[in-house]
């Protein structure tokens, strides 16, 4: 079903040559914010529905008639809803609604974030043991676009990890924009923290039409001032590869 309300809102906003992969993979992301803002309206859709059935089929036609009550009332009360918070969209700020919205998804997501395949239950453990402050950031939206960050703090608690930095096309984007962009390696599958997923390594390189720059093992990105010593090359080959958003590496 996610995949499907992914596809139904996604498929005129997206740039890329694997549209059914792109569904597949954001599904809990795009899919499931989507259903979750829509949840007053597809519940009023399906009172409406039962409320019909009824009055059709079957006896005493007086709960028909409630069910179709509610339809009007859960309708009406999204009406207003998206008429109140009107004022705050056009300026950009994010609504009650919408901050109600992200907290279930949130909840929700979590479920999948934890039981993946490059990070699984006993790894998040792992982390939560060793980290509580990266546990809660990883579960929440204050690690998006920080991926160069996240990667290597994940992979130096989940020592078997394979770093990896490269270059990704933007999906949203069109014209082949790419972003610097890092990710953890595990039984091949891609944790990604901007998704809060894991991803098998062959769709990640099929989606985004990925460009690897360098993988490393533990004792290489457990080494002092990693970063800095990758920093001015890793700069060079995004500049070369006409690859942006790498100023932060």
């Amino acid at each position: 079903m996610l995949k499907s309300i992914t596809r139904a809102f996604y498929h005129d906003l997206i740039y890329t040559t694997e549209p059914e992969l792109f569904y597949e993979i954001y599904k809990w992301n795009c899919g499931l914010f989507t259903f979750l803002a829509l949840r007053k309206i597809l519940a009023a859709i399906l009172f409406g529905a039962i409320g019909i059935i009824w009055l059709i089929f079957f006896n005493p036609k007086i709960y028909g008639l409630i069910f179709i009550d509610a339809f009007l009332l859960l309708l009406f009360i999204e009406l207003k809803s998206i008429q109140k918070s009107s004022n705050i969209n056009n300026s950009g700020t994010k609504t009650p609604k919408n901050m109600r919205t992200i907290k279930f998804q949130q909840f929700i997501r979590k479920f999948i974030t934890c039981n993946g395949k490059a990070l699984g239950r006993k790894e998040w453990k792992t982390i939560k043991k060793q980290d509580i402050e990266l546990y809660n950031d990883l579960l929440c939206d204050n690690c998006e676009h920080i991926c160069y960050h996240y990667s290597l703090k994940i992979a130096k608690i989940i020592k078997d990890s394979t770093l990896i930095w490269g270059g990704i096309e933007d999906p949203f984007k069109d014209g082949h924009v790419y972003y610097a962009h890092a990710v953890i390696l595990r039984n091949n599958y891609v944790y990604d923290s901007n998704l809060h997923q894991s991803v098998s390594y062959a769709d990640f390189i099929k989606l985004y039409k990925f460009k690897l720059y360098k993988k490393w093992s533990y004792d290489n990105y457990s080494q002092n001032h990693f970063r800095d010593s990758e920093r001015k090359e890793f700069r060079k080959w995004c500049e070369k590869n006409k690859i942006t958003g790498y100023k932060y590496f």
